[in-house]
């Protein structure tokens, strides 16, 4: 099954190649074919700096996380402009846009993916998008699942032999990685150290085809789409320990890991019992096959780096056997993004972009880890909650979870200073930020209290308008955090 999706991929990059060259030789309009409203129109500053033509961005990559540490690697950015004549040129960031990375971590985590999107595709209002990503994480976040993830850190203290609640996910973790007597009646080796109790290793192989149809002038997209995901899980449950150390900080050898937070939830030892409450499962992974439906409503200017306009989004995913997969689910989506522009008169480029989405996710047999992201299908993968670099960036990567999910964040980009430096347009943003959210069990338990907030500030360098390099820190009451990737956050 597998070399099937291989081959429908690289078929897929295939002929998206020949329309591109059938597009390329095609005559330009004077005006596009078909009316594209005027919300649509890049801004005249920004139009000025957009290049024509084919032109490549990519450097070495440097990403940092709190979680792998500092992570290496490389991309490109392969555009496709076309020129000034192109009656779609006020109106996309790109007509083509061929991306791929790969990166190390620290920790021993590594990532891939190739990435290609083409707007108006064939000067139609069809866009086409395919992705491909590969993924081993072996430090993959396991808070749980439902509200009970919204309380306090809290684990057996090391020295007191009594539970304890932590403030700071540092203490926490230090009392985690000290080696303990085993329990012999949970399976457990004589002495074991707790450092993965939050921890798994995770593997992915995810494809994707996407096609999206424009209407109401640009301003509106339907969407479908169909994903295959390979999800492979290894719990670190009496696994050999890399490293152990005594509570004076000795090393000690030949030390196994304990029964794990994962370990516990499957095996229906967690307060609540959350997996059979919700029908959860995966517990070593498994086979996805998912179709996507999703109606968007999309006024904004630049879509890398917007300065203006609104993005509305409902998105449904739907898995079961029929579609090649192991699992049986139903994943919603509501988001609303907003931008506008603050003191335009007193300020170049202030630009304040807020986001709010609504996860929900629901099934007779329903993956744990799709309760991790809020499933958008404007890009692969969705937006990862919450908690990590891109929801509550002060709290650890996906500290909060649970089938019913909201997230906010806002933004105001600065624009500080912009230049050329070898015929490349560099413009330099400074961003404060607010991120707010939480999870609940159910619908009918929505409500105004409890929510988990951040706050912090970043860096933004716009390299040629679409490639955006990011910097943030971010403060929560457990942790402060440090993040450098790629891409604005929404």
């Amino acid at each position: 099954m597998l070399n099937d999706k291989i081959f429908f991929l690289l078929a897929s990059f295939g002929s998206l190649l020949w329309a591109q060259v059938l597009d390329t030789i095609r005559l330009s309009w004077n005006e596009p074919p078909f009316p594209i409203h005027p919300s649509k129109r890049i801004s005249e500053e920004e139009l000025r700096y957009k290049k024509e033509g084919y032109f490549v961005t990519g450097l070495p990559e440097i990403e940092r996380n709190p979680i792998n540490g500092l992570g290496l690697g490389a991309n490109f950015y392969l555009y496709n402009n076309k020129t000034q004549a192109d009656p779609f040129f006020p109106y996309t960031p790109y007509r083509a846009r061929y991306t791929g990375f790969f990166k190390v971590f620290q920790s021993g985590k590594w990532q891939g993916a190739l990435n290609m999107d083409f707007p108006y595709v064939l000067g139609t209002r069809w866009r086409i998008r395919v992705d491909a990503v590969f993924e081993n994480d072996p430090n993959w976040q396991y808070y749980g699942i439902g509200a009970n993830t919204l309380q306090p850190l809290r684990f057996v203290d090391k020295r007191t032999g009594q539970v304890r609640t932590y403030r700071r996910f540092s203490e926490y973790f230090e009392n985690l990685a000290v080696v303990r007597p085993g329990d012999p009646l949970a399976g457990e080796a004589a002495f074991v150290t707790d450092r993965h109790y939050n921890e798994l290793d995770y593997t992915e192989n995810l494809y994707n085809l996407g096609l999206e149809r424009t209407f109401a002038g640009g301003r509106g997209r339907l969407f479908f789409g169909y994903e295959f995901l390979r999800i492979r899980i290894k719990d670190y449950f009496n696994r050999p320990a890399e490293e152990a150390f005594d509570l004076e900080g000795q090393r000690l050898r030949d030390i196994a890991h304990g029964r794990t937070k994962l370990t516990e939830d499957y095996l229906g030892l967690s307060e609540g019992n959350p997996w059979q409450q919700f029908n959860i499962a995966g517990y070593r992974g498994g086979d996805e096959g998912i179709l996507a439906f999703a109606v968007m409503y999309d006024t904004r200017d630049f879509e890398p780096d917007p300065t203006q306009g609104v993005f509305l989004e409902y998105s449904h995913e739907h898995s079961r056997p029929w579609l090649f997969s192991e699992f049986s689910f139903d994943k919603n989506l509501l988001q609303v993004q907003a931008f506008t522009r603050v003191l335009p008169r007193q300020l170049r480029r202030a630009v304040l972009a807020t986001n709010l989405g609504l996860g929900y996710i629901w099934g007779t047999r329903v993956p744990f880890y799709e309760a991790f992201d809020l499933s958008s299908q404007a890009e692969a993968g969705g937006t990862e909650v919450l908690g990590g670099a891109r929801a509550l960036r002060g709290f650890r990567e996906y500290r909060f979870t649970g089938p019913l999910t909201l997230l906010f964040n806002v933004e105001l980009r600065t624009r500080l200073y912009q230049t050329y430096l070898l015929r490349q347009h560099l413009a330099f943003d400074i961003v404060p930020f607010f991120d707010a959210g939480r999870v609940w069990n159910r619908l009918r338990e929505i409500s105004l209290s409890r929510y988990k907030y951040s706050y912090g500030a970043g860096a933004r360098v716009a390299w040629n308008q679409s490639t955006i390099l990011r910097a943030d820190f971010g403060f929560s009451t457990e942790s402060t955090q440090f993040f450098f990737g790629f891409g604005h956050i929404f």
